[in-house]
């Protein structure tokens, strides 16, 4: 609502020109009142009125004093002074300072109610003019923002030299210059959870973005969102040496400050130098094999390509090769042959056969159940990545429970899963009221959310979300038949600790409010 500020030591006064302006103006305004210009000035703090009229001549500080004081500190509100004589002087004094008008009292009320009317359009044009400005360029900065993303993942992508110089031009088009004659990638990969998934690459490429700042003098480093869990930052330098000695001491310092902020497990790869920016796709390639090197240590750590041993070449496990007829499928043997694989040695070769292997079996799964159920969506074509694993341990479970499910939804046979699935849903029952999420109940039963999210598509309607969501406003729509329960209460014992997140989440299903659903039950 639009505030106006009426300044005046004369008490009649100063409620005859709220009377009339409230009286007479179509806008509708809240009023401020201040006695004098000491308290105008504290008011003009605190209220953040749109428009101030104010009178000349107050005992403590005049309204010359007040307006000055106002500019001190930056209060740019217009003011109107009015005046009960004529005085040059204070007229031109008052046009310095910026004052819009100076009224001489008696007050004519009907100009002086169209003065303020007015103004008030003027304002609120300049306010909306003002809103449009700055959401267009909150608009062309997102879309800034946006193609330099979409260029530099190009640039980190493309393998051809045309092709990469393209991305370079239009980079520079965008005011991002890669003129350097070193460069180096480093990928800082971090653990993404159902608690954090919403905000966590946001907040590490912020976090990222200001570290660099503050530690790089006239060095320069670009950070872009890879993929999920995974930013990427581009150094560049003159010496090979500060790339990969100094910049590895202070990505260990960024990871710590990772950890300690954004509360997740964090590990980074370097990767080896580039001497060209058309070769930043092998540097990236390096680091990202380099932060797979994660699956072998606990905890937050660096590793650098440069370091990591060459190895011999392992033998290839062929595990999709092992994988037909579905039906016949020996999941010890082809875990035990990737866990022994793993610890063969913790080697560059060993760990791109590993990466080869898991994501070609996960992609096998995905290839033959498109097959299998084509038209239908029980099956969930979402796998974690090599990327996103975090142990040896994690790789294999993964595997274990994909290809498990594999065979029960190809051979039809699943008294194994309806067991687990009962369980689940007691369980889900048990603890409607309480925090919940796919993640607590995937570690309540030691199953992935990926194989616990597939088995709610199948055994449920909706899946995990839907049935969960179903159940509470079940209870919800039981309890809002007992009008002695606050509304806010009964959110509560549904699990919604957020009312207004609740009455959304209930209207969503139900088409009416909380309220709305009580008043209607109440009238019947």
């Amino acid at each position: 609502m639009f505030k106006i500020l009426v300044a005046d030591d004369e008490k009649f006064i100063r409620k005859g020109i709220v009377s009339i302006l409230s009286g007479n103006l179509r806008e509708e305004v809240e009023f401020v009142e201040a006695r004098n210009g000491l308290e105008a000035l504290e008011k003009s703090r605190t209220e953040t009125p749109g428009l101030i009229i104010t009178d000349i001549s107050m005992p403590g500080c005049d309204g010359l004093e007040f307006i000055q004081r106002l500019k001190e500190i930056n209060v740019n509100v217009p003011v109107i002074i009015l005046s009960g004589y004529e005085n040059f002087e204070y007229a031109k004094k008052a046009i310095k300072l910026g004052v819009k008008e100076y009224v001489m009292k008696p007050i004519k009320k009907t100009e002086f109610v169209e003065l303020i009317h007015s103004y008030i359009t003027d304002i609120r044009q300049a306010r909306q003019r003002s809103r449009e400005e700055y959401l267009k360029r909150s608009e062309n900065t997102r879309i800034m923002e946006k193609l330099k993303r979409d260029f530099l993942l190009g640039l980190l992508k493309c393998t051809s030299s045309e092709e990469a110089r393209n991305y370079l031009i239009q980079l520079e088009e965008l005011g991002m210059r890669f003129d350097s004659h070193l460069y180096m990638c480093v990928a800082v990969q971090y653990k993404v959870t159902p608690a954090n998934q919403e905000y966590i690459d946001f907040v590490v490429k912020n976090i990222l973005d200001e570290f660099w700042g503050l530690r790089l003098d006239d060095e320069k480093a670009v950070n872009v969102v890879y993929g999920s869990g995974m930013v990427v930052a581009i150094f560049e330098g003159d010496s090979q040496t500060a790339l990969l000695e100094q910049k590895k001491k202070l990505v260990r310092e960024a990871l710590s400050l990772l950890k300690q902020y954004c509360k997740t497990e964090v590990y980074a790869g370097i990767g080896d130098i580039a001497f060209d920016s058309i070769q930043l796709h092998v540097s990236l390639r390096h680091a990202m094999l380099a932060a797979n090197y994660k699956i072998f240590e606990e905890g937050t750590g660096v590793c650098a390509y440069q370091d990591l041993e060459k190895g011999k070449e392992p033998d290839a496990l062929e595990l999709v090769k092992r994988m037909k007829p579905i039906e016949d499928i020996n999941i010890f043997d082809m875990l035990d042959r990737f866990r022994k694989l793993a610890y063969s040695g913790k080697t560059r070769r060993v760990l791109k056969v590993l990466e080869q292997e898991y994501e070609e079996v996960q992609n096998h799964i995905n290839l033959v159940m498109a097959r299998k159920q084509a038209g239908k969506t029980v099956w969930d074509e979402k796998y974690k990545s090599f990327s996103c694993i975090w142990s040896v341990g994690e790789a294999g479970q993964e595997l274990k429970e994909r290809i498990e499910l594999l065979k029960e939804l190809c051979d039809g046979s699943g008294n194994v899963n309806e067991a687990l699935m009962r369980q689940m849903l007691d369980f889900v029952d048990e603890h409607i009221t309480e925090e919940l999420d796919l993640n607590t109940v995937a570690e309540k039963f030691n199953r992935t959310s990926g194989y616990v999210s597939t088995l709610f598509k199948k055994y449920t309607s909706g899946g995990f979300s839907a049935y969960l969501t179903g159940e509470r406003i079940k209870i919800a729509r039981k309890l809002l038949e007992d009008s002695s329960i606050p509304i806010q209460e009964i959110g509560e014992l549904c699990g919604y600790n957020n009312p207004k997140y609740f009455s959304v989440v209930f209207k969503k299903v139900t088409g009416e409010t909380p309220r709305g659903y009580r008043e209607k039950l109440i009238s019947r």
